[in-house]
């Protein structure tokens, strides 16, 4: 089993951000997680495929969201976007693909 980990570190400004993944040949989402650097610090997130089809929509979450139980097929380049941060803050990002 191949786990494939799309792992950055992003700054929000003016409460948004994103980050794209590199081309997934193929394989099964095991885990996001989206942690900000201060434990005050609220956001949203969401996961978008390159069609631009919203995938995933966290809501306000303040700290961190770590999903292990959603699980979806995935291919191609995927966005995960930050948005409404207050503060702009420092967020750690990691998504893990299970290959097949």
């Amino acid at each position: 089993m191949t786990i494939y980990e799309h792992r950055t570190s992003l700054t929000a400004a003016s409460g948004a951000v994103a980050s794209t993944t590199l081309n997934i040949p193929g394989g099964i989402l095991q885990n996001v997680l989206v942690r900000a650097n201060t434990a005050t610090t609220t956001f949203k997130a969401n996961l978008v495929d390159g069609n631009s089809i919203t995938r995933l929509n966290w809501g306000l979450t303040a700290c961190e969201i770590n999903d292990v139980v959603t699980h979806f097929p995935v291919a191609g380049r995927y966005t995960l976007n930050i948005t409404n941060a207050s503060p702009d803050d420092t967020f750690t990002v990691v998504l893990s693909v299970r290959e097949n």
